[in-house]
């Protein structure tokens, strides 16, 4: 007996000496890690998938079998409380009801002349995993002079909607004082009602904003060349109609500051952009999305210039002391998708920006190839990390990417593609068949996330 026991010992110790790493990674017989309770299937998150080989354009949507679009709406669908949707679907914001990921209202921007913004409420049904549109209604702005080129924007942490106007007209129709276009517009998604438009935050080609957890910082960017980088402070918390306004003065890679611009009366904050270039700001070459990372830095994304940049606030009320770097763009990154490795240029155009919640920066390119880059928590760019999930049907950008609080589900707008994509479709995770031949707004999931057919 002694002997047997003997045996069984050396067989356990060889066993534990053999396994133990596999154990600990969860690989041995398919069990789990340490830690874990094998309860199904791996929960994979939206950000996991094998990156497209990375081609041109085509007149299909190209993203990776692992996900599955439905469509929402298109530029002249019929809205439930009068007239249609308008053309150049942009910024497609998300607005969740008690912090729902079921359950709330989409912002779709217009990026038109005269431009416009559409709400719609909408629920994921549970049974078909499928969202539905339960009413729809375009946002009246004869209140504050009109709209013009709404571009991005974003959802604020008091779940107002910010639609941006992208271009400056120096004109006053309504005699208010003020230029009628070049602000941001805060906008209740609740009631469909114009709040203001956020004078306070300055005058310029505004492309978006991102507001800090503090609920009294933000900072936005001119689409413009020059273009400036600015922090705005608010007076008060979830109220942006005052406050103090400052432009960065500093290098691109390295150290900078902020400089206050005056921003009180009317005539202050018509001249946004001359003040600016009076106190020798630093000049952007177009500043797109600016997103706060879960590392609490500031990234913000310049077109012209082909990259991402990112910075540390001192402290995101009171300092003035900035230590800017590069985070990603101005090379080339190798891409590993399915049959091997291909090496692509960044390019010009990075633009719309979001986090999931592993961390990965989602990147939309408005131009070159019009890719959607992700951007992998671990990147350096010494050490890149860098995926493609998507290519944009022939003659189009991505646009306006959001995300629900759970990041199951993301919503993407398909702006300006080629008329003649006609002659092919999609089938929807709905089963419906899809042409991308014109202004779409999608929402995207995994495919065990979203309806129930495949796709074709």
């Amino acid at each position: 007996m002694k002997f047997l026991k003997n045996i069984w010992l050396v067989i356990v110790v060889l066993l534990s000496s053999c396994v133990n790493d596999d154990f600990a990674r969860g690989d041995f017989l398919n069990r789990p890690p340490r830690g874990r309770i094998l309860t199904g299937p791996p929960i994979l998150s939206i950000g996991e998938f094998v990156s497209v080989v990375p081609v041109s354009q085509s007149s299909h949507f190209i993203f990776p079998s692992s996900h599955r679009f439905q469509k929402i709406i298109e530029t002249g669908d019929a809205l439930t409380e009068g007239g249609m949707l308008p053309a150049r679907n942009d910024f497609t914001g998300f607005v969740p009801i008690n912090d729902s990921s079921s359950l709330g209202y989409l912002s779709i921007s217009s990026e038109a002349s005269p431009g416009g913004v559409t709400v719609l409420d909408i629920i994921l049904n549970a049974d078909s995993k499928l969202w539905e549109v339960t009413a729809s209604s375009a946002i009246d702005f004869s209140g504050v002079g009109g709209t013009k080129n709404n571009c991005s924007g974003t959802v604020t942490p008091w779940n107002t909607i910010i639609s941006c106007e992208e271009r400056i007209q120096l004109v006053d129709n309504n005699a208010d004082g003020y230029n009628d276009f070049g602000w941001a517009v805060e906008i209740d998604p609740v009631t469909k009602k114009v709040i203001d438009k956020r004078w306070a935050l300055g005058n310029f080609a505004h492309e978006n904003i991102t507001i800090h957890s503090n609920l009294r910082t933000a900072y936005q960017g001119a689409d413009s060349n020059p273009g400036y980088l600015y922090k705005f402070v608010a007076d008060n918390e979830r109220d942006l109609s005052s406050g103090k306004l400052f432009v960065y003065f500093g290098s691109k890679a390295g150290v900078g500051s902020w400089i206050q611009l005056n921003n009180t009366t009317i005539e202050e904050r018509n001249t946004t952009l001359d003040q600016s270039a009076a106190v020798g700001a630093t000049i952007f070459n177009g500043i797109e999305d600016v997103e706060i990372g879960p590392d609490g830095m500031i990234y913000f994304a310049v077109k012209g210039e082909g990259q991402i940049y990112r910075f540390q606030d001192s402290d995101p009320i009171t300092g003035v002391d900035v230590i800017m770097e590069t985070y990603v763009g101005n090379m080339d990154y190798t891409i590993t998708h399915v049959g091997g490795k291909t090496t692509v240029p960044w390019g010009v155009g990075n633009d719309n920006l979001a986090f999931d919640d592993d961390g990965n920066l989602w990147v939309l390119q408005d131009g070159g190839e019009n890719y959607i880059w992700v951007v992998e928590k671990e990147h350096s760019q010494d050490n890149p990390k860098v995926k493609l999930f998507g290519i944009a049907p022939l003659g189009s950008e991505p646009t306006g990417i959001t995300f629900t609080p759970d990041y199951k589900h993301l919503f993407i707008s398909i702006q300006d593609p080629d008329t003649t994509n006609n002659s092919s479709e999609q089938i929807d995770a709905g089963g419906n068949s899809v042409k991308f031949n014109t202004h779409i707004s999608l929402v995207m999931a995994r495919n065990e996330n979203l309806g129930s057919k495949l796709e074709l």
